[in-house]
Order: structure tokens, then sequence, then C-alpha cells
């Protein structure tokens, strides 16, 4: 008997825990419903587990004899699993027994709001549940593997409190504003006939205007131009001699002298 401290699990764990493919399988399902580790695939095992359980157990009393009490249970089972939407309308019970792991993963919350556009990822939307910016129903949920049924799918928004319920804020989903304004859409316009008016011809007058004579033009005989040889006088040059200064000896013989 469990205590209230220490609870009962409430899901079962594999027989095997090291098979390979198990784990592989399980590894695909985190990734791709953004859960936090393999207990909760097994959680949704065990619910599902459950209830085919108790189909194989009415498929075996409605074999053997009629049981009105079967027929209830039955439609009670079928109903239950069609309110949740994890069955579709007009299911029996052979349609419990072929059902997956996928399709109660796919009726969590935190699968829910992602498909609804509330989150980029499904990690953000555990993130946003976790922190109490989901409410289902205007009533706040924290917990992201709620099973959500078909009446609440279409109840779920942001809570009054949130700063999400801004279109400008960072956190929301990126999309295009504008999609939902209403695109105001264009009216035919009749095209009218257009009759087309040739241009009245001006009447042309006897008068005729003067031809004007062209001016004289006087032509200025252009001078020749120097060339550049002549313009460059030649400037005389001037050699002057330079003067030796006298050698030693010379110096020593006027001294002698």
């Amino acid at each position: 008997m469990s205590s209230q401290k220490f609870p009962r699990k409430r899901y079962e764990t594999p027989m095997h825990p090291w098979k390979e493919n198990r784990i592989k399988s399980e590894r695909e399902l985190i990734k791709k419903y953004g859960l936090k580790s393999h207990t909760e695939v097994w959680k949704a095992k065990t619910y599902l587990g459950k209830h085919r359980q108790q189909a194989r157990e009415l498929l075996a009393k409605l074999g053997t004899a009629t049981s009105p009490q079967a027929k209830k249970e039955s439609d009670q089972l079928l109903v239950h699993l069609t309110r949740m939407g994890i069955l579709s309308m007009g299911a029996t019970l052979d349609d419990v027994l072929a059902l997956e792991t996928e399709s109660v993963l796919s009726r969590r919350l935190q699968t829910v709001v992602y498909l609804k556009g509330f989150s980029m990822t499904p990690y953000q939307a555990r993130q946003l549940i976790n922190h109490g910016h989901i409410a289902v129903k205007n009533r706040k949920v924290t917990i992201p593997s709620y099973i959500v049924s078909k009446d609440e799918e279409s109840k779920i928004q942001y809570t009054i409190r949130s700063p999400l319920n801004e279109i400008s804020h960072p956190a929301r989903p990126k999309v295009d504003m504008y999609k939902t304004e209403s695109i105001p859409q264009k009216v035919a316009v009749e095209e009218k006939q257009v009759t087309v008016v040739p241009p009245q011809q001006q009447p042309t007058s006897s008068l005729t205007a003067p031809i004007t004579q062209p001016e004289a033009v006087v032509v200025v005989p252009q001078q020749p131009a120097e060339s550049p040889q002549a313009q460059v006088e030649e400037k005389p040059v001037k050699q002057t001699a330079k003067r030796k200064e006298p050698s030693k000896k010379e110096k020593k013989t006027e001294e002698g002298a």
C-alpha cells in the first residue's frame, strides 16, 4: 500500500530495459513530440494498454453470449475514446485493438498547442504550459500530458494575464499578421466603348510668310602661324675663359726671383 508522500507508479516499465529497437523507436517519439524522457512514452503505452485489455475482454464476452452489460460497457468505451479524439465516429472494438502509441501522444496538450500555432516548436509549447501561459476553457492548465478532448480543442488560448496576448511579443510564432485581415476584392469595371473623333483640319490661309534671305558671311583670312623654331630666339652663348691658377712650382720660382 502506497503512502501520500510516495505514490504508486501509474505506468508500467518495459520487461527488458536494454532492447535497441525499442529504445530507438522511443527516442524518435521523444524527438517528434518534444517529450521529456522515456517515462512519458511508457505512460502513453500504459494508458492505451488498459483500454486495449478492456476491449479484448469485451470481445470475448460478446463472442460467447449476448450480455447486455458487455454491450453497455463496449458502447461506453467507444464513446469515451471518440470524445477524447483517439477514435473516429463509427469505430468498433477491433479499431481499439489497432490503436498505436502516437494516437495517444497526438492528443496531449503539448502537441495540440504546437499544432494550433501557439508556439514555434513542441519544446516551446511545453515551456509555455509549465509557465502558466495556456488556458483551456478559460482555466489555466500546467500539465503538458493533459489529454485534450474534442470539445476542448477549440477552446485553447493564452491566459488573460499572459503577455503573449500581444501580437508583437517576440516569443510568439512569426506569422503574417495581415493574413487575418480581409483583403478587398477587385471590382470588375465595365469597359466603355470609346468613339474616336478625327481631328479637324484647320483652314490654310492664302498669305504665306516671307522667305528671309541668309545673311552675308565675311571670310577673314587667317594669318599663318609662326613655327616654334622661329619664336625661340637663339641667345649668344658667352664663352668666358677661366683663369688658371698657378701651380706650386711656378709660385716658388716667382718667390725666388
